[in-house]
């Protein structure tokens, strides 16, 4: 009997093979691992168990975060139509857009159709009153 290299080579991936296939066939009984998920060699029990929580868990996640920005177009839509901006909250926003913000900042104004306009002229008042304070001091 002659053995060449296409005999080795195939009894070597028969042998690693089936262990491979026994670990797979353990991971979907023992764990209920998915099929798909069971042929990732390094795949084991608790990154299924974190997936699985993970799924679990994403409605609540969302319903929070729902809520989270619920609360906060609530709170931007009431303080544009009672009181308005004030200084305090153009001097926040100006903040939020000096840390790269912009676009939340453009979402806060276009919540309310005057929210713009108030900005622009409170934000002109301030650096007028600034521009006058630096005259005085100068």
């Amino acid at each position: 009997m002659t053995i060449n290299a296409i005999t080795i080579t195939t009894t070597l991936v028969v042998i690693l093979f089936v262990p491979y296939l026994i670990s797979i066939i353990r991971k979907v009984q023992n764990h209920q691992i998915p099929l798909l998920k069971a042929l990732h060699p390094f795949y084991t029990k608790e990154m299924n168990e974190a997936a699985l929580l993970k799924e679990r868990l994403s409605p609540i996640v969302r319903e929070m975060e729902t809520q989270t920005m619920a609360k906060f177009v609530k709170y931007w839509t009431l303080k544009f139509e009672t009181t308005g901006l004030s200084e305090q909250d153009v001097l926040e926003l100006n903040a939020k857009i000096e840390a790269g913000e912009q676009n939340q900042v453009d979402g806060i104004l276009a919540l309310h159709p005057e929210g713009r306009k108030q900005f622009e002229q409170i934000n002109a008042q301030l650096m007028e009153n600034a521009t006058q304070e630096t005259e005085v001091m100068a």
